[in-house]
């Protein structure tokens, strides 16, 4: 039974990966000792030689509702039956950031579970209970003791699986969640987990570049001093040469070394990176800086997320996010000196909007994914009223306040110490402005970008020139369902679009081009509902062809990816547009 059968029954399950280390109490290298009764449970709160603790393969536990654990389901042994309702909150994409009251990362994916608690008699989740001499069922309920033995429990795996009955695990579509809170249980024994997608490790309370430094100055220095000493540091809390801000100046150093309690630096650089050298006082903070130079987009994300975000590699596609760069961001090189602790959630968001690229969590695949700001390069799936959308749920709604008219593109900032969006603290800035169109909408739109990994004025021009291009006129925005037999159509994905509500000035239906900036399954198994943004404007990629290629026909018989040479007008045989070079 699939999502392509009449009569398809439904089927939803939840696992949660319990961290699990891989030793056996009381077996070298694991030095614990006790009786039976008083064993750990192999978890990281229970341990009782935490010096030899080590994560091993993770206990899945299974959940459902009502009598799917009789079914057999291959891959998902054990099932307790314990599930109440899951309910989810899709990820969606702020489309380079262009949307000003949405987060720079667009909305986290978001999961609710709710349990009902019950007694249990622990087998399964505890590896020792032959030898407890208690009997479980009499000693607590399933999640009370299961919250106790897992204390360290943030960022716990957990995976919806929405399938039909006879599916393997392993044939149903699978969504992944990290754990974040749990509460309860309540008057009626009720458990309610919440669980947030990787992103959220990024936030600003949990992920900081550079991360703050400790030191401070041990002695008062002059605006000349070459050397300084720090105290209240290890040596591993600086690189041995780098850069450093103290106040409001920025100081290059060559040498660091341990003197007794502190830290001597030397071969020192005076205000270097636009900034005056200055006298500072004693335990003033010497914060080490991150300087970014000549840094590919992907480098660099994965420098924030991995290194400084702590999201874990697997779950970056970094395969994917290499490809994307090579064949639509290469001429991007990015610099800047970040010398205050920033929120990697907002410095990832500063290269969406100044790059021109979309990053967003996949619950489907469980990967970060990239994608540039441009046309299509593979023919997208059709999507018509009436063959795919589901009758009455297709609405279209413009967006006036994300048009651009004008838009002001400020690059190579002055002072890095501050003034991240004060225009007089940039050398240089691009303004590009389509006058014609604003005094046809009859009044200005601007909007304004602070380049602080811009450096020169042909990225900046890049960045503004796009825009412009896309957001010249009013975008639109489309909501509507689809039924599961469609479920491939997910957040990130590009189609076209036929509606009878979406008409040219002459009342005929016109095929848009539309990227899915939200998905959700808002029933399991039966329906979707996605949120899409125009992007016809971006058009598609066409590449020059081999001599010898067939002319134009017509648009069926013309391989996507062909560009055609029109007339004076810009028109082929047909009368539809060539292909243009933008």
């Amino acid at each position: 039974m699939t999502e392509f059968t009449v009569g398809r029954e439904p089927v939803q399950i939840v696992e949660i990966r319990q961290p699990l280390c891989s030793r056996v109490y009381g077996v070298a290298p694991c030095t614990a000792s006790g009786p039976d009764a008083g064993k750990c449970f192999n978890t990281r709160s229970t341990c009782q030689d935490t010096a030899n603790f080590l994560l091993g393969t993770p206990l899945s536990l299974f959940f459902s509702r009502g009598n799917v654990g009789d079914q057999s389901i291959s891959g998902a042994t054990y099932i307790i039956p314990s599930l109440v309702s899951i309910s989810t909150s899709p990820t969606k994409i702020n489309l380079a950031g262009s949307n000003d009251n949405a987060q720079g990362l667009g909305n986290r994916a978001l999961c609710s579970l709710t349990f009902q608690d019950h007694t249990h008699t622990d087998r399964v989740v505890d590896p020792y209970i032959d030898g407890r001499g208690y009997d479980a069922l009499t000693r607590g309920s399933f999640w009370a003791k299961w919250m106790a033995r897992n204390r360290y429990r943030q960022n716990i795996e957990i995976l919806i699986y929405e399938g039909y009955v006879g599916q393997a695990l392993s044939e149903m579509s699978k969504r992944t969640y990290f754990f974040d809170s749990i509460q309860g249980p309540d008057d009626g024994g009720r458990i309610t987990i919440q669980g947030k997608d990787v992103l959220a490790r990024i936030e600003e309370r949990k992920a900081q570049a550079p991360v703050a430094s400790p030191g401070v100055l041990y002695a008062a220095i002059g605006a000349a001093a070459t050397t300084f000493t720090v105290a209240g540091a290890l040596i591993g809390d600086y690189p041995a040469s780098g850069t450093v801000r103290i106040g409001s100046e920025i100081l290059f150093y060559t040498g660091r070394a341990a003197a007794g309690d502190n830290l001597d630096f030397t071969g020192v650089t005076r205000g270097t990176d636009g900034s005056d050298a200055a006298a500072h006082g004693v335990s003033v903070q010497v914060q080490l800086c991150l300087r970014i130079t000549d840094q590919l987009v992907d480098d660099l994300l994965y420098l924030l997320m991995n290194t400084y975000g702590g999201i874990d590699a697997a779950y970056l596609d970094i395969a994917g996010w290499l490809v994307e760069r090579q064949t639509y961001l290469s001429f991007w090189r990015l610099n800047m000196l970040i010398t205050k602790p920033t929120g990697v959630n907002d410095l990832v968001s500063m290269i969406q909007e100044q790059v021109l690229v979309n990053c967003w969590w996949d619950e489907k695949t469980a990967k970060v994914k990239m994608l540039a700001i441009r046309g299509v390069d593979e023919q997208p799936p059709l999507l018509t009223a009436e063959t795919n959308i589901i009758a009455g749920s297709f609405r279209l709604t413009e967006q006036p306040k994300e048009r651009v008219s004008q838009i002001w593109v400020y690059y190579d900032q002055r002072d890095k110490t501050t003034g991240e969006s004060d225009e007089t603290n940039f050398k240089s800035a691009v303004i590009i402005a389509d006058l014609v169109e604003e005094e046809l909408y009859g009044e200005p739109s601007i909007r304004k970008i602070f380049g602080t990994f811009l450096t020169s004025s042909a990225l900046a021009n890049t960045t503004a020139s796009r825009i412009i291009a896309r957001y010249v006129q009013t975008p639109s925005t489309a909501q509507f369902r689809l039924d599961a037999k469609d479920r491939a159509i997910w957040t990130g994905s590009t189609v076209y679009i036929s509606h009878p509500m979406d008409v040219d000035e002459f009342g005929a239906r016109r095929t848009r081009q539309w990227f899915i900036t939200s998905a959700q399954e808002i029933e399991a198994g039966e329906t979707i509902e996605c949120i899409a943004t125009d992007t016809t404007l971006y058009g598609k990629i066409n590449y020059v062809m081999a001599a010898g290629a067939a002319d134009y026909t017509t648009p069926a018989a013309a391989p996507f990816k062909n560009c055609y040479i029109g007339d004076a007008n810009g028109l082929l045989s047909d009368k539809s547009q060539c292909g243009r070079i933008a």
